[in-house]
């Protein structure tokens, strides 16, 4: 089973079990050099997909990051991800965290 998550679910809490994927999509336009990057430094979630998702024309035109996130560890889970440009120091443009709860499949 997926999790699917977007802009609407940031600040809120999620369930998942081991071994479920939870798909993240966000507004992304890599040719102004903003990028979501994780910021979270966490063993229950496993990065196992990123990738961009884009109009081929007109050359420059945004689309979507997605993020498949593999849960791999139980336990309370802080997914945090960061727009920014990954040459520039300072605050972020945006920012994405959502709460999982991890458990076992019994």
């Amino acid at each position: 089973m997926t999790i699917d998550l977007g802009p609407a679910d940031a600040g809120t809490r999620r369930s998942a079990q081991v071994g479920e994927r939870a798909e993240v999509r966000l507004p992304e336009n890599p040719t102004t050099g903003y990028r979501w990057q994780i910021a979270s430094d966490d063993s229950g979630l496993r990065l196992v997909e990123d990738r961009f998702e884009g109009a081929q024309s007109p050359r420059g035109a945004g689309g979507v990051r997605v993020l498949v996130f593999e849960a791999v560890q139980a336990g309370s889970v802080s997914l945090r991800l960061l727009k920014s440009r990954s040459w520039e120091s300072g605050k972020p443009i945006e920012e994405f965290a959502v709460d999982v709860d991890v458990q076992t499949s019994e």
